[in-house]
């Protein structure tokens, strides 16, 4: 007769591997069962290691380490980030950080962070100035932080949006999926469709006279009326910011209120203008500006006449190359039309084929692709 014990170890050895959880659990009741099972010449006085030999191997499966997060990897551009790396938006475009589980961090144009951590459980990002949206995917035991000043914004499984000011010591936060929480002073939670102002340190209570407004608050996001532009709902785009610095005294001027970062103000106070006629005047870099202005204020067709027209009168300035991209993404995230979006992505990579978007163009071309 062949000892039980000397059985058991066989089965154990063959049925436990490094295969996929569900093909392992598989293989694991087929050992329970044939171990269980009677042989048809056993002893009789070997029925009592039966219970035995199943308690051992259920031991063993539940003794077997849960799988590790996996670790992560970060590019810009398809080039590799080392944690540490400080990391600056050029003034006109965004910088936009991919995570090999498909979360992502993009700065605004003239932002500045330093990816701290990148580890299997733990991001970290510093934002020493400006914005940065983040589409952060679920994972089991990851954690995401963005430390602006004092303040630390923890979230998991959220889409939000952090803008720090560090001459004005202040910090906005955005949600718009899932949640986050911001330790400062005192803790506070932001739920999705809220906005966070808090400013190092507080900011007491203004008065009736006071024309600041307080910058410790909790309050909804603001709901787009007909005069007004509205918000897009993917934190791929950056969202228009308040301004947090003094605006000038009387009437500012479009392009002051979108270098205060106010662009939905800046965007009304152009219309007020006239558009068509800006389309038809403005240099390459006021054009590539209102065309931001339109993007970040969430209004497509604005953005497209602005790239359109930038691309149609500065055929060779680098910016037109850089607008093809733009186009695709204002095609994709505001006018969510993705065959448009496929066109400008393949001219891009057609005028730019090793230009600085080259990759996010190539990886939104492969997400676009149909489907076999």
């Amino acid at each position: 007769m062949t000892d039980p014990v000397q059985r058991l170890a066989r089965e154990v050895a063959r049925t436990l591997g490094d295969g996929p959880a569900p093909i392992r659990r598989q293989r694991q009741r087929a050992a329970v069962a044939r171990l269980t099972r009677a042989p048809r010449r056993a002893a009789r006085s070997a029925w009592w290691l039966a219970p035995l030999v199943a308690a051992a191997i259920l031991v063993l499966v539940l003794a077997r380490p849960a799988p590790s997060v996996a670790p992560l990897t970060v590019t810009v551009a398809s080039q590799a980030v080392m944690v540490g790396a400080r990391l600056a938006a050029p003034e006109h475009e965004a910088l936009v950080l991919e995570f090999s589980d498909r979360s992502r961090a993009e700065l605004n144009p003239g932002s500045a962070a330093r990816l701290t951590r990148a580890e299997a459980t733990r991001v970290e990002l510093h934002l020493e100035r400006g914005a940065v949206a983040l589409d952060v995917q679920p994972a089991a035991g990851r954690e995401w932080f963005v430390i602006a000043g004092p303040f630390t914004v923890a979230l998991t499984d959220a889409a939000a949006r952090a803008t720090w000011d560090p001459e004005m010591r202040a910090l906005i936060v955005e949600v718009h999926r899932g949640s986050a929480s911001v330790d400062g002073a005192a803790p506070k939670h932001v739920s999705a469709g809220q906005r966070l102002e808090l400013r190092d340190p507080p900011v007491v209570a203004t008065t009736a006279g006071d024309a600041s407004p307080s910058l410790d608050a909790t309050t909804s996001l603001p709901v787009a009326s007909a005069s007004s532009s509205r918000a897009p709902t993917d934190p791929s785009i950056p969202l228009s910011r308040e301004a947090t610095k003094p605006r000038p005294s009387g009437s500012p001027t479009w392009i002051a209120l979108a270098d205060a970062g106010d662009h939905a103000a800046a965007l009304l106070a152009a219309e007020r203008l006239g558009f068509s006629s800006l389309l038809k005047t403005l240099d390459a870099e006021r054009l590539d500006l209102l065309a931001r202005c339109a993007r970040f204020a969430g209004d497509g067709p604005r953005a497209r006449d602005a790239l359109q027209a930038l691309r149609r009168r500065f055929p060779g300035d680098p910016r037109a190359r850089t607008a093809a991209f733009l186009l695709g993404r204002v095609a994709l995230d505001l006018g969510r039309d993705p065959a448009h979006a496929r066109e400008w992505f393949t001219t891009y990579l057609s005028e730019e084929p090793d230009g600085p978007l080259a990759g996010d163009a190539r990886r939104r071309l492969d997400e676009l692709a149909p489907r076999k």
